[in-house]
């Protein structure tokens, strides 16, 4: 019996066994495999939509547990930009004028794109409704919504995300 074989045979007699559990049984297995599962959750973006709109060739920071929408543009992420948990870029919007299924189905196909520029930070739970460019080295506070542009090297907080300070400490001129 070859190993592969083998670690078939006992996944099969792992699974045969999970089927038979009682409900206490699962309820320690999850337990024992909820830090697992947590820690692979927050180091996977997720996509939703065309993942051929999301440009990522140049990333050099993991993106961690990023939500990326690309329904109704594009997404480029630079160089060094890092993100908190959480966060959210999203293209996809709804024709608020249409009502019901119709309003569900009323998605616009391109215009939202999304630009994160190089040396980016982007606080947990932070989320950038498209169209937006983030400028170079900016830094969005942690759990602001960003809907625009963000100039290069300024601090961005709140709801909307307002210019705060530049990143340098000096007030805005």
């Amino acid at each position: 019996m070859t190993n592969e074989t083998g670690n078939r045979n006992q996944e099969t007699q792992f699974l045969s066994y999970l089927r038979t559990a009682d409900k206490s049984d699962l309820q320690v297995l999850a337990r024992l495999l909820a830090p697992y599962l947590a820690d692979t959750d927050l180091r996977q973006y997720k996509v939703w939509g065309d993942r051929s709109r999301l440009h990522l060739e140049n990333i050099t920071i993991p993106i961690n547990d990023l939500l990326l929408n690309t329904r109704s543009g594009h997404i480029t992420i630079e160089k060094d930009c890092f993100f908190g948990h959480r966060c959210m870029l999203l293209t996809g919007t709804h024709d608020y004028e249409k009502l019901g299924k119709e309003r569900l189905a009323a998605v616009p196909a391109s215009g939202r794109d999304i630009h994160v520029k190089e040396g980016v930070w982007l606080g947990s739970g932070v989320t950038v409704l498209g169209p937006a460019t983030i400028g170079e080295n900016a830094v969005v506070a942690a759990g602001s919504l960003v809907i625009g542009d963000v100039p290069p090297n300024t601090i961005m907080a709140g709801h909307p995300a307002k210019p705060i300070k530049k990143i340098d400490g000096s007030e805005l001129g």
